[in-house]
């Protein structure tokens, strides 16, 4: 079995960083409607995808996507992330009702420890950005 894949921003939250992640998209004006493009770009998505009941949300980073996933009431979400602190973090962070639909999973995006043809869809609308 190989190395798993670690790029420069692998390893770079704990969990200090982590927190200070989950405030930046919701500090300022811009942040907020960026965050509402990605939000309208995530349900068109999702709707072209047939409104998957199964969605492994990977990267989830600190969960900011996890109440748009649980919007629809029979979906499953699966918030996986490289940091341990992350996944911590997005727990704390969101709501009991939102937290309570999502299984927590620490693992790589780029060796994904899943069996083939677990989940209906994978969300994964912020990791491209980190690779540039």
């Amino acid at each position: 079995m190989s190395d798993p894949i670690k790029l420069k921003f692998s390893e770079k939250y704990d969990q200090e960083q982590v927190s200070q992640y989950f405030l930046k998209h919701q500090d300022g004006l811009a942040r907020r409607l960026f965050h509402l493009r990605d939000e309208y770009l995530a349900r068109k998505a999702l709707s072209l995808a047939g409104e998957p009941g199964l969605v492994l949300d990977l990267p989830c980073g600190a969960g900011r996507f996890w109440p748009l996933l649980a919007e629809k009431p029979n979906r499953v979400i699966i918030g996986a992330d490289h940091s341990k602190d992350m996944i911590e973090t997005a727990c704390k962070s969101q709501s009991t009702e939102v937290v309570k639909r999502v299984r927590a999973l620490q693992t790589s995006a780029f060796e994904i420890d899943l069996p083939d043809n677990s989940v209906d869809s994978i969300f994964c609308m912020r990791l491209l950005h980190h690779i540039g």
